[in-house]
Formats: C-alpha cells, structure tokens, sequence
C-alpha cells in the first residue's frame, strides 16, 4: 500500500471548513488504497486555548499533531510567528517519519508552501504536491497588510519562487489563480499544474423543495428568495447586493427578498448599513453544520462576492456548496475570476456588475412568475456540480494524479 505525508495546519476534529475538506481528503484516499499519514498543529482554529492531542490514530489515518503556540492568529505578525514555527517543526517532526511515496502541503499557514525546500533536500525523489487554497504574500497585499509587512513582500514572492521550484507539481483551484501562479516562472511545480477545487461538505445528490418552515422564518414574504450563507470577511463585498435588493424593492416590494445568514468584519458593516426601509432584507444566526443544509435548500438562488483585488489568491468556496444544493448563484466579483468563468460556461448563476444591475433585476423579476424555469435552472447546477466538482470526482482526480507520479 503507498504511503501519502500530508501537511495542513488544522485537521479532524477541527470543524472549520477547510480542516473538514483535509479530513475529507485523508479519508477518501485511504479509502482509494493509500496508508495516510497527517501532520497538523494541535491548537483549534476558532479558541487557540484549546489543545489536541499530539497523536490520534483516526479512521485508519495516522495524526502527528505539533505543538504551536497559542499566538493570535487574528494579527500579520503573530500569524506569521506561527507560520515559521510550525514550518520548521513540520520538517523536523519528518525527520522521525519514515518513507512516503507522495507528499501534500497546503497553504495554511501562511508561507508554509516554503516547507517544499528542506524537504526537497531531504527526501530526494519523493513527488511533493502543493493543494494551493490561498496564495500569500498576495493575500498579505489583498488584504493591505502593516507598512511593514508589505515591505516585506518582495523577499517573500524571491522565496515562494524558489518553494514552489521544488513541488512536482501544483494544484491550483481554477484558471486565475493557476495565472498568478504561472508569474513566479515555468519552473513552479515543474509546470505541471492541475485544478482541484475543494468541495461541498453536504452532498444531498437532489433538488429538494424548501422546508415550508424554513422558508416562512427566513423569507416570509418573498416569491422569489436570495440568501448569503457564510463568512463575510475582507475578501467579500456587500454594496451590489444592497443596491439589487433596493431596486427589486422598489418595483416589487418584498417579492423579491434577501436573506444574509454571516459573520465576519464585512457582515457587521452590511448590518449598519442596512435601514429601516430596507423590508425585503432580513438576518438570521449563522446555521451550524446540522442546519446548513435546510438553510441552503430554503432559497432560491445564493448570492456570494468576490473583490477584485482578491481574484486568483482565494475562491469562495460556498460557491460549490450552492450548486451541490441545487442552487445558482448571484456572484458580484471580478469578470477575471474562477466563479465568472463557471458561470458563464455552465450557465450556473448571473454574473453581476455595476453595468448590468437592471439586467439582474429585469431577470429575477421574470424568474419570479417563472418556477419551472427556476426548476430547470437548479438542476442544471445540481448536474453541473455532479460532473465537475464533488468529492467524488475530485477525489478520483487526486488519486489519479498522485499515482501517476508513482509511475513516473
């Protein structure tokens, strides 16, 4: 049985998404023949105080978790901190692991893609794959970071240039960012480049029709429903929205309504900014894991952004909990970006801009007395998202690629 090394910094039983996706990853190829080994942090993600233990052997999967201090990781600078303690202890725990025949390293934490340098020196001829969910130092700069951070970032790029010469290859999460990824040179990730998306963490496999008590809490008067399920953080916008749901407002009332199901710095800026004559906009808590589902399935179309400074370092990946629902997006983000691509080749959702905003609102108004066609529209990215996106598939994928570097 081949051995696969995974590094990423949180992991089972960490429930935010993106340890739920490594968990998922660790379990599908172990249940596609590979002997899985993880080497995470032991700190949860959401409350630093919390420890795991420093080894946990979970469905078959062997967890190395090392020790990481217990810095914010809501600060550049600390953040950083981590990022170069757990790197160097990552590569210092592998000098008591034996031999693998593939490696994986994410991008969290920051910069942690350096990893690829030690351990090309010291596991020579061991494929090293990089599942790249977020570039850094673009985030950094995205996200306007410190004066002195930013002055930091040309040494950084020198030195993502010389990690990523060392991948066998790199797994990119769509065409925009395999472009920024492509600028560091032909020699990252030996050229080979492949796009592997994470996927949705419910998989109903249906179109279900909404729980009626589901839709009456959150649209209570709407015939057409739009929610924003998720975190609205520094990389997502809210202003189209506001003003899409004023103009459906002002020619329909509250037919066509909006719910926002957040959190995040963003969301509480939506909150103050939204007014009392905003009636056809409303709020609900943010749905645990339990109640996503229902919650999805309770609108019609979902709405998600995207600002353009951060095209090609991060896709949202709520975008595939949508279609794996069901339901087609409303996306105000970048024209050059992974979510206006889709939606433009697989007609899974409206790509909304300040030019085309009463398009949008011409289009929902006739959806609104069109169900059959909202219908056939669901189902299409229920069929877009089978073929393309799930965990099946993408998981094939992975086990595809990580045996073709057996091979060679």
């Amino acid at each position: 049985m081949p051995r696969l090394l995974v590094f990423y910094h949180f992991f089972h039983p960490d429930d935010v998404v993106s340890a739920r996706h490594f968990a998922d990853f660790a379990e599908e190829q172990q249940k596609r023949g590979w002997q899985v080994t993880v080497v995470t942090s032991n700190r949860a993600c959401r409350d630093r105080t919390m420890v795991y233990p420093a080894r946990e052997n979970w469905r078959g999967i062997e967890i190395h978790r090392v020790f990481r201090p217990a810095w914010d990781q809501a600060e550049w600078v600390p953040r950083l901190g981590n990022s170069v303690w757990l790197t160097l202890g990552w590569f210092l725990h592998t000098l008591r692991l034996g031999s693998f025949d593939a490696i994986v390293i994410g991008s969290d934490p920051a910069f942690c893609p350096m990893l690829s340098i030690p351990l090309r020196l010291s596991r020579r001829g061991t494929p090293i794959i990089h599942w790249c969910f977020d570039l850094y130092p673009e985030a950094i700069e995205a996200e306007g970071g410190g004066r002195a951070v930013r002055a930091l970032a040309p040494l950084a790029r020198l030195m993502m240039k010389l990690a990523y010469r060392c991948y066998d290859e790199i797994v990119d999460l769509g065409p925009t960012m395999r472009g920024r990824l492509e600028a560091y040179g032909k020699k990252a990730g030996h050229g080979r480049h492949r796009t592997l998306v994470p996927w949705a963490l419910a998989e109903p496999g249906r179109v279900a029709a909404p729980n009626p008590k589901v839709r009456a809490e959150l649209f209570p008067r709407a015939r057409l429903a739009l929610l924003y399920s998720g975190t609205m953080g520094r990389a997502h916008d809210y202003e189209l929205f506001l003003r899409l749901s004023r103009a459906c407002r002002a020619r329909s009332g509250d037919k066509i309504s909006m719910c926002f199901s957040s959190r995040g710095n963003r969301f509480q800026q939506l909150c103050a900014a939204v007014t009392d004559e905003d009636t056809n906009i409303s709020f609900a808590p943010f749905a645990d894991e339990d109640a996503l589902q229902e919650r999805l399935e309770a609108a019609d179309i979902h709405l998600l952004s995207l600002k353009p400074e951060w095209a090609g370092v991060v896709v949202p990946s709520k975008f595939f909990g949508s279609l794996a629902v069901g339901r087609p997006v409303i996306y105000a983000g970048p024209e050059q970006s992974e979510i206006a691509g889709w939606i433009h080749e697989s007609e899974v959702g409206l790509h909304l801009e300040e030019h085309n905003l009463d398009a949008v609102v011409d289009r929902l108004h006739r959806l609104m007395d069109q169900q059959a066609e909202v219908k056939r529209w669901q189902e299409n990215a229920l069929g877009v998202y089978e073929r393309q996106f799930s965990k099946r598939v993408v998981n094939d994928g992975w086990d595809q690629l990580l045996r073709s570097h057996l091979v060679a």
